[in-house]
């Protein structure tokens, strides 16, 4: 594979793309890809690979270390890597990214995330109390969408009229750009968020509160700790990750129990195994999945191929999460599985912030469908469920039947 290109599908649009993932990374360590949206790249396959390189220096994130033939690609689209949110963490290298990241992490505590753990539970009863026992009930659309959102808005103290406004505008921001009208969309959405965003920092300004925003103006106007642009843009990353991605997460992650009814009756049986099962499901299927998006500062060779500096790297995640000589019978899916180093986070400095709170919530929603309604099954078949059109994999919709309601909730 490593003298020819192999050409990146829609992977969002399969059912299953880990076969095509399989092939690749039996090819070799990396291999020659081509994208709808930014041409041909590089896939790195294999867990230790990936794993090494995601925390090193000579990939950075940041666009301008494309080279010029990459961003005349990117510039047909009128489309660069950073553009949706400006000046973030996610698209600095250290050691600016050093100092964001510090900056949000004193605010972004474990006490914080802890805080948040009664307020889902209770959130996903609430969501869980008026739905049908036996007629299809759309998951992704009564539970994986509004949880988040809720939760996230929590988080940074927002209202319920922000979620409304807010939530498919960042939807929109992970459309992949394949044409210069996908683009367009997602520059129309990021302009609309940033105005919007911008409001709510005045607002917050005005009118602190006890929430993860008023924490980050402070850093800005007492410490000098952030920007103007970096405060806007952080508030942006801190709700599309907290919002967007955790939803494809929870979605992809029940998903994966309906296709595999023997693990949800596993956890049925033994619901200490909800840990564990919330690892494995994101190892099994993370809701990024080609890679993560690097640029190679400097050549870089692995045995025989060299990725020449400037080139456009993907970090693979699907492909390492489901490499056989990290992870034994990768292809089955065990809710027990313990050593279970995924990447579905990433890894390295750039590590996701947020993974706290994600598995917190996944936990809390997997709990409280095993507690309350312990003979759930999908209204169709697995295979029919649609996937989202996006670059962030996960089900578009999941009709289940919801079953009897235990007689104990709690």
């Amino acid at each position: 594979m490593s003298d020819r290109v192999a050409r990146a599908r829609t992977l969002n649009q399969y059912l299953d793309p880990y076969p095509y993932f399989g092939r690749l990374r039996e090819s070799g360590r990396v291999v020659r890809i081509r994208t709808a949206f930014a041409g041909e790249g590089w896939l790195v396959t294999r867990h230790e690979d990936a794993q090494s390189l995601a925390k090193d220096p000579r990939l950075s994130v940041d666009a301008r270390r494309a080279g010029p033939e990459l961003r005349c690609r990117m510039d047909e689209f009128g489309f660069r890597f950073g553009d949706c949110l400006p000046e973030t963490m996610l698209i600095m290298d250290p050691p600016a990214h050093t100092r964001l990241r510090r900056t949000v992490a004193r605010e972004f505590t474990p006490r914080r995330v802890a805080g948040l753990a009664s307020y889902i539970e209770d959130t996903v009863d609430r969501l869980l109390d008026p739905l049908p026992p036996d007629e299809p009930t759309d998951l992704v659309t009564v539970l994986a969408e509004p949880l988040p959102t809720m939760v996230i808005c929590r988080l940074l103290g927002l209202g319920e009229q922000d979620a409304t406004y807010l939530r498919p505008l960042v939807s929109a921001l992970t459309e992949l750009p394949v044409d210069p009208e996908a683009a367009a969309r997602v520059a129309k959405a990021r302009d609309a968020v940033w105005t919007y965003l911008s409001h709510l920092v005045e607002e917050k300004r005005r009118t602190p509160d006890d929430g993860l925003l008023s924490a980050l103006v402070r850093a800005h106007d007492d410490e000098g700790r952030l920007t103007d642009t970096e405060l806007t843009s952080m508030a942006g990353v801190l709700f599309a990750g907290g919002a967007e991605t955790t939803t494809q997460m929870i979605g992809s992650g029940l998903l994966l129990l309906m296709r595999h009814p023997e693990q949800w009756a596993r956890l049925v049986d033994s619901p200490e195994l909800v840990p564990s099962a919330v690892d494995e499901l994101l190892r099994f299927e993370s809701p990024v999945t080609l890679g993560l998006i690097r640029f190679a500062a400097e050549d870089i060779t692995l045995d025989d191929v060299t990725i020449p500096r400037g080139d456009l790297v993907f970090v693979g995640v699907a492909t390492a999460n489901h490499d056989p000589r990290r992870f034994p019978d990768p292809e089955h899916l065990d809710v027990a599985r313990r050593d279970n180093s995924h990447l579905a986070f990433g890894h390295g400095p750039h590590y996701c912030l947020g993974a706290p709170l994600a598995r917190l919530e996944l936990q809390v929603v997997l709990s409280g469908l095993l507690r309350r309604h312990p003979r759930l099954e999908p209204a169709c078949r697995p295979a029919d469920v649609p996937w989202r059109p996006s670059a962030l994999r996960g089900p578009a919709s999941l009709p289940v039947r919801l079953g009897p309601r235990a007689t104990t909730t709690r």
